[in-house]
């Protein structure tokens, strides 16, 4: 949109404004008389299509026909408006920021989110930002509905007063370099890579003596944007970080750059990234198929049995008592610390000593494998598969569940806590992670009947943020090369493909740790509610031990997931340089607790483990008397070996004194001879 036509509308506006209020005002109204919001609601108010006609785009008047439909074709920024700007300061509260895009295919964007942004720095920063679309209108005439969308930049009063303070008023420069569209719950970000640079004044906005505008404005497109293809992948330690439910998880993405970049401008040296970190709600997954059908109807209900004195009085429709404990000290359970409780007799916790009672689940998945201890959740059953177009759950349950949403997009239930805002950081190849892995260990006595573990030692790891991935770094083994790159052995096969890709292309390959965080999981002991005032197998509260063959996790993700652009450095020269990406969402896998019992043994394993009890019984007193015969020869060895030895010592002594003899008589005889 040109200058011209810019002006003719604030021009427009001014004669509306004076004529409505200057009678009010009795003929001595002028605009910086009025609110700010009076002059930019007009503007705001006027039709995308009306603005559009007649202005000069790409240095040709506008043509609707030029803009034809186009089942192909990628929305474009074809303006953006900088609206009454002022270097005085009692003008500056009319300033805006509005663009205007085309929408060559004519979809039905979602207006109604706030997942639209435009990625755009201006003055002399180097770092760009990310700002929220705030949807105006659309065209609406026939044939041409919804052909061109009108938006205004969303600037909070720190953004507005930054970006008046930083542009050069006698050139104000606006750079862009994407802007994301969401359709259908799904943000594609669409390249842009335009320049705008503003100069002069719309009338009544410069100089005081000017009788007249001098607004203009010159477009230029620019190629210094870098694409990215996007991965995620995450690492665990194998032991827990110190607490016995608890282990360090490290999130990181990968993607390649172009080595002519490289080249030009430099290694990468710093990530600028955002993201909205969120904490799921106790995700609870069993290898007990009864458990999980009980319990899967009642997800995203409260289930409350009321308070009573024995279990069969216990009125909730599911049968079943979940427990997760965060100290491993029985088989029973009787007197572990439990950390988390589903179910609905717990009264002031006089049984369970839980911190948390849980009456709401909102995740309950089935062991494939029926061993939740040997189960691994994939993270692509929470976030889904967006190349395969598989929905992820967290979209399910919000679809069939709905109620207040995060981020405009998922169930609040399915979160236990959400950040404030987005993380917006900067982070460089110096800044590092501290992983914590303390080594355990379980007895067959303790895995078997529970008990606790050993801690045999402890080591940390420090990674650092930023790793340019070489040859070398692939080991003779996945194992081996996942631990030396600190990703996950499940990505290994994905990642070593899209290494192998990259390489052949002439790109470098990075992986970007951004985030570090704990993953919490618990072993859960299920009970079934028991039918008597107590029964007589029942280990707590009237409920009788089923098995721990189940756990519940929770996690932290990271839900649109953005790289905003990428430092590149040579001879001490920074370079930062814009990314378009799509936003993503990330999460990890969920591993099974680190600290298990193995009392949901199946029958046939606690049969040949009483057939091999009794086995062992019948040897001791079949061959026992052999054993204690031979023991008793053992043991009486040493004696035998010093009664001989003390026997002949006997002898020889005998045998002396009876020869010493002999020698004392032969003498006698000689001297009586």
């Amino acid at each position: 949109m040109t200058i011209r036509n810019i002006k003719a509308m604030i021009a427009a506006l001014l004669l509306a404004l004076l004529v409505c209020f200057g009678a009010v005002m009795g003929g001595q109204g002028n605009l910086s008389a009025f609110a700010a919001t009076d002059v930019q609601t007009a503007y705001e108010n006027t039709n995308v299509l009306d603005n559009l006609e007649g202005s000069t785009i790409g240095g040709k008047e506008f043509d609707i026909a030029d803009y034809p439909h186009n089942d192909s074709g990628k929305p474009q920024i074809i303006s953006l408006v900088e609206f009454c700007y002022s270097y005085y300061a009692d003008k500056q509260e009319d300033f805006g920021l509005y663009v205007y895009v085309y929408n060559p295919q004519d979809i039905a964007f979602d207006m109604a989110t706030d997942r639209k942004k435009i990625q755009l720095t201006y003055g002399d920063k180097q770092s760009y930002s990310k700002y929220t679309l705030e949807f105006l209108n659309y065209s609406e005439k026939a044939g041409y509905e919804g052909r061109f969308y009108k938006f205004k930049i969303r600037l909070s009063e720190a953004e507005r007063l930054d970006i008046l303070n930083t542009v050069d008023d006698n050139g104000r420069v606006y750079k862009i370099s994407g802007i994301e569209l969401s359709y259908k719950g799904t943000v594609t970000e669409y390249v842009c890579a335009q320049t705008y640079t503003y100069t002069g004044y719309a009338e009544g906005y410069g100089s005081e003596l000017a009788t007249g505008d001098t607004l203009a404005c010159k477009v230029d497109g620019f190629d210094k944007y870098l694409t990215l293809d996007v991965h995620s992948t995450y690492y665990r330690p194998k032991g827990t970080n110190g607490e016995a439910y608890e282990r360090d998880t490290l999130h990181s993405v990968y993607f390649s750059v172009p080595n002519e970049t490289i080249a030009e401008y430099g290694e990468m040296t710093a990530v600028h990234a955002t993201w909205l970190n969120a904490r799921t709600n106790p995700i609870f997954v069993t290898g007990n198929k009864d458990v999980y059908n009980a319990v899967l109807p009642y997800i995203g209900q409260t289930v409350d049995g009321g308070n009573f004195t024995y279990a069969k009085d216990d009125n909730s429709p599911i049968p079943y008592a979940l427990i997760a404990s965060k100290y491993i000290e029985s088989a029973g359970w009787n007197n572990a610390s439990y950390s988390l409780s589903y179910m609905s007799y717990n009264v002031n916790r006089k049984y369970t000593k839980s911190d948390t009672d849980l009456m709401d689940l909102y995740y309950c998945f089935l062991a494939d494998n029926e061993d939740a201890d040997a189960y691994t959740l994939p993270a692509e059953t929470l976030i889904g598969n967006k190349a395969d177009g598989v929905k992820g759950y967290f979209e399910t349950y919000t679809e069939e569940h709905g109620g207040e949403l995060i981020n405009n997009r998922f169930s609040k239930g399915l979160f236990e806590s959400v950040a404030d805002s987005f993380t917006d950081i900067t982070i460089s190849k110096d800044d590092t992670f501290e992983l914590t892995d303390e080594i355990i260990s379980q007895s067959l006595w303790q895995k078997f009947v529970g008990g606790g573990y050993n801690v045999s030692g402890v080591n940390t790891y420090t990674v650092s943020a930023i790793k340019k991935v070489e040859s070398n770094d692939f080991k003779s083994t996945a194992a081996a090369t996942c631990e030396e790159l600190y990703i996950d052995e499940s990505d290994y096969d994905e990642f070593r493909d899209y290494y192998n890709k990259a390489t052949k292309n002439g790109e470098t390959v990075y992986l970007f740790r951004y985030y570090q965080s704990d993953y919490t999981c618990y072993e859960v002991a299920e009970y079934k509610r028991g039918e008597g005032d107590w029964t007589l197998l029942g280990t707590n509260f009237g409920y009788d031990f089923v098995d721990s063959n189940a756990y519940f996790m929770q996690m932290w993700v990271q839900l649109d997931f953005d790289i905003i652009d990428l430092t590149f450095t040579k001879n001490n020269v920074d370079t930062v340089i814009p990314v378009i990406m799509s936003p993503m969402d990330i999460a990890a896998d969920g591993a099974p607790p680190v600290i298990t019992t193995k009392n949901h043994l199946a029958w046939w394993q606690i049969l040949l483990a009483i057939l091999a009890l009794i086995l062992v019984i019948w040897l001791l007193f079949k061959f026992a008397p052999l054993l204690v015969l031979a023991v008793g020869k053992v043991i009486a060895l040493p004696f035998k070996a010093i009664g001989a030895a003390s026997k002949s010592l006997k002898e020889r002594r005998k045998e002396k004194k009876a020869k010493k003899r002999e020698e004392q008589e032969k003498r006698g005889d000689d001297n009586e001879t």
